[in-house]
């Protein structure tokens, strides 16, 4: 409910339809199968197939996310375009060679096995199609106090990499044209903008929403957010990778 209210309906990651678009980058998706990892509850998906033309298959470990997915998919008139399947975290459950493109925003941060992850893109992916990819990545240097209090008041499991051991892994499995752009700056701002709104604008709709304690908490999370964002700590990035033909 907040980070939809933060991020738009259908959105639990930042960002919104802009960020779709720049993790896509100019992929021609057009009547292409794409893989969500990690779908939420949908909002990337009605991006990519209303707007660029995909025919989408959203996958997520967590049934309620599915199931207000499939009614945002069903609610945008899409139900034939896009698809979901609940899985467990493993192996994919698709067949080798099964998706023309592989899409995943802010996702794999909750993965432990990143190579394994990367390895199983791969095998579904077929010859010269791309992951497509948005995730938190933090730096290089050993996590403050700050990010240990973050990483409390989120509550999540939050296994993190740098862009470089993304790019290198995604290199060693043999992936090709391998690239990534640091997007830290960007979400900087952003979050700031949003802890003060939360404070002002949103403060009685969250009250609302969510009832007192649980608007504190959040706006607690934002101000150490921006924290672990101005100290470099935590570094949203786009990279991507294309299985040779």
């Amino acid at each position: 409910t907040l980070l939809q209210l933060v991020w738009g309906d259908g959105f639990l990651a930042p960002g919104g339809p802009e960020s779709v678009r720049r993790t896509v980058g100019g992929v021609d998706l057009s009547d292409a199968a794409v893989l969500d990892i990690g779908c939420g509850v949908g909002g990337a998906d009605v991006i990519l197939a209303r707007e660029l033309g995909a025919r989408v298959t959203g996958l997520d470990i967590e049934q309620p996310l599915i199931d207000r997915a499939r009614s945002n998919a069903a609610r945008a008139g899409l139900a034939d375009r896009i698809g979901y399947v609940k899985a467990d975290p493993g192996p994919l459950p698709f067949p080798d060679e099964s998706f023309d493109h592989v899409f995943t925003h802010a996702a794999l941060i909750h993965v432990p096995d990143k190579p394994a992850m990367f390895e199983e893109i791969l095998r579904v992916l077929r010859p010269g199609g791309w992951l497509l990819a948005y995730d938190w990545l933090k730096g290089t240097e050993p996590f403050s106090e700050d990010m240990l209090y973050w990483f409390e008041l989120e509550g999540l499991t939050y296994v993190m990499d740098h862009l470089a051991g993304y790019l290198r892994t995604l290199d060693g499995l043999g992936y090709v044209e391998a690239s990534g752009e640091d997007a830290h700056e960007d979400y900087r701002k952003v979050a700031h903008q949003e802890y003060a709104r939360m404070q002002t604008e949103w403060y009685d709709r969250m009250t609302e929403l969510l009832g007192p304690e649980a608007r504190d908490h959040f706006i607690e999370d934002w101000r150490v957010l921006t924290v672990v964002l101005d100290n470099g700590e935590l570094r949203p990035a786009y990279f991507r990778g294309r299985k040779p033909v």
